[in-house]
């Protein structure tokens, strides 16, 4: 339980640092936009290959054939369920596809990795990784269609710099390979940047935000609902519920269920933008989202630490 609140006043701290940079005008909307590039084209990608020089075992490789499974199973599974939801609610035709990839797809790279990483190390984040993967296998084909109407690319998938670096990193932890301290540590130290870097950006974005529209939307609390509510809690009980079957690492049980609990992703509103879907709707939820996750993801934690040990 130390190390939970540890983890999170960190991250709090580091959030009202970049609020506080935002404020003051010493971080600009250019300036933002220049870190964020730099954070998930190349920070982050260095972070992932460095989770890679982790112990290896074969409980780990376990771990991370369940974890694939399960995420699998999860956006398959989700997609459907949110998208004959979405019919039943009194939205627009374009509010309601933006409503599924809000409420299936999270925040799992920008919030996701760090926080994955800050709370279970490397383990944590190859685990994470390997969620991820199925994130961008069904956020870039499916996901992009269903905004656009349009067929899902698949150059998009694997083109991805996290992508890239996730491949690599699993290439790597398969191999025989060890990386020497001189090549690892240069990477090491890079991928470090990843944890504080996110959290002040996120505190930036938070700085600017007109929080009246944010909150008093009601068609964003029923996105945050789903997305910080029912799909983790639906989560944390079909994991519990396969432990009392199986063995499951805790952490990988606890990964999972974390990594379906994370805030809506940024990526809903730049597809939602491009592609004029329901912008408006989208940048509320997915603020609104990342607001209330401070109160939900915590807790969540919380209850992943009492659950799977």
């Amino acid at each position: 339980m130390n190390v939970l609140i540890e983890v999170f006043v960190k991250i709090l701290v580091a959030v009202a640092l970049g609020f506080f940079l935002r404020k003051n005008r010493v971080l600009d909307e250019r300036m933002q936009k220049g870190l964020s590039d730099m954070l998930l084209k190349a920070i982050l990608p260095f972070s992932i290959v460095a989770s890679a020089n982790y112990e290896r075992s074969s409980d780990l490789a376990k771990g991370m054939m369940a974890m694939l499974v399960a995420s699998m199973l999860y956006y398959a599974v989700t997609l459907v369920c949110m998208r004959l939801l979405s019919k039943r609610l009194s939205m627009k035709d374009k509010e309601q596809r933006m409503f599924v990839t809000l409420t299936v797809f999270a925040n799992t790279g920008f919030v996701g990795f760090p926080i994955m990483s800050a709370l279970y190390g490397n383990k944590g984040l190859l685990l994470a990784v390997v969620f991820n993967m199925a994130y961008n296998v069904f956020m870039y084909t499916y996901g992009v269609h269903l905004v656009s109407g349009k067929t899902g690319n698949w150059k998009s998938v694997l083109l991805n710099p996290v992508t890239i670096a996730s491949l690599l990193a699993i290439l790597l932890f398969v191999s025989p390979v060890v990386l020497s301290e001189y090549v690892i540590g240069p990477i090491r130290l890079i991928g470090d940047m990843t944890v504080p870097l996110s959290m002040i950006l996120i505190g930036s974005n938070l700085a600017m935000l007109p929080f009246g529209r944010v909150l008093g939307d009601p068609k964003s609390y029923i996105v945050s609902a789903m997305r910080l509510l029912v799909i983790p809690a639906v989560a944390l009980a079909a994991m519990w519920g396969v432990s009392q079957l199986v063995t499951i690492d805790p952490t990988t049980a606890a990964v999972f269920v974390l990594m379906c609990a994370l805030p809506c992703g940024s990526m809903n509103v730049i597809f939602s933008e491009k592609y004029n879907c329901a912008p408006d709707f989208a940048a509320r939820a997915t603020v609104q989202s990342m607001l209330l996750s401070m109160i939900s993801l915590p807790t969540m934690a919380y209850i992943c630490l009492r659950l799977f040990v």
